[in-house]
């Protein structure tokens, strides 16, 4: 008798409360479609504010958010596993994974406390600063808080760029290189969220590194470098293949790849990352210096994002990239 293998019912989580929500949604349903159906029966679901759901044609059925289990018209199901495929509150600010935690529920991202942390770029750079890696000085700034526009240019001068201090896509984001344009472009991040982060420009090439867990070894993708035919990446080029290029693998030295492989392990090692990763760097050529940008714990899977781009560059289908993810959590869970 040949034994039927049982598949594993995989929600995957996607939308969430921020200015990601759609390019999550986009994410989540390219997992959903692509996931391997000899192995998995997979369910996007989607979540903003209080309504989570899944949607089979045009009826949607709610989650139990008692249990996380979704009850159909043929019975109620318990899933196996959560995909997380949301950039933003509340799938990758660390609410999410909390709950997950708390009901026992296996899911492929970091934990709560490494997502809450590295979601706030500015403690996370220190946590990773005080650890020896190089990062850009930065000024924090809460909503309410009295700004004072000569101090900033005075501590980091001009340009610098200023971002929500939690958020992704480059959303509320500019660059400033003249003083007038300094406070519009605070209270454009500041409608995004209630603390900001003004950074220094840092002239330099946009490389970034993806890193995952497989079989309990680390496993680095091909580098990507980032040229933006924009004043920078931001949410327009990121999602517009016609305003950027993006060469995987990156054309840089072997030396330099190999500092910014050996960067990225040691960080995702020490910050316990869970799930995949892509850590964002500017190199200055000028002072051969390498500086850590951010860390994306939930980055983008949509097929115009880096992720799945590393990932082909590796012989490393999304289908099977998908499997790893799935694989390395539930071994986790063993």
């Amino acid at each position: 008798m040949v034994a039927v293998m049982t598949k594993k019912k995989i929600a995957v989580i996607a939308g969430g409360d921020s200015g990601e929500h759609d390019i999550s949604i986009r994410s989540g349903t390219v997992v959903a479609e692509t996931l391997d159906t000899q192995k998995y029966d997979a369910f996007l679901i989607h979540i903003r504010g209080s309504e989570w759901f899944y949607q089979s044609g045009k009826e949607k059925f709610s989650i139990d958010k008692n249990d996380f289990s979704l009850l159909l018209p043929d019975g109620r199901i318990h899933f196996d596993c959560v995909f997380c495929a949301i950039h933003g509150t509340p799938g990758e600010n660390g609410r999410l994974p909390a709950y997950f935690e708390m009901l026992g529920i296996p899911f492929t991202a970091s934990g709560s406390l490494i997502s809450a942390l590295t979601f706030n770029k500015n403690y996370c750079n220190r946590v990773v600063a005080s650890y020896g890696v190089l990062t850009a000085r930065s000024i924090h700034l809460f909503a309410g808080e009295r700004i004072d526009a000569d101090e900033i240019v005075e501590q980091l001068s001009l340009p610098v760029f200023v971002k929500p201090n939690a958020g992704g896509s480059s959303v509320g984001m500019s660059k400033v290189k003249h003083a007038e344009g300094l406070i519009p472009a605070i209270k454009k991040a500041f409608a995004e969220d209630t603390e900001i982060l003004i950074e220094e420009y840092v002239e330099g090439r946009e490389l970034t590194c993806g890193v995952l867990r497989h079989n309990g070894e680390l496993l680095v993708l091909p580098l990507c470098e980032v040229i933006s035919k924009n004043e920078f990446f931001d949410y327009e080029a990121k999602y517009d293949p016609s305003l950027a290029s993006e060469l995987v693998p990156a054309p840089v030295p072997e030396a330099l790849a190999q500092r910014i492989v050996d960067t990225s392990r040691f960080v995702y090692q020490k910050l316990n990352c869970k799930g995949v990763v892509r850590a964002d760097y500017i190199y200055s050529a000028k002072s051969d210096r390498l500086y850590f940008i951010e860390i994306n714990t939930v980055p983008g899977l949509t097929r115009e994002s880096i992720v799945p781009k590393m990932a082909s560059a590796a012989g490393i289908t999304l289908s099977a990239l998908f499997t790893m993810l799935i694989g390395e959590t539930l071994r986790d869970e063993k």
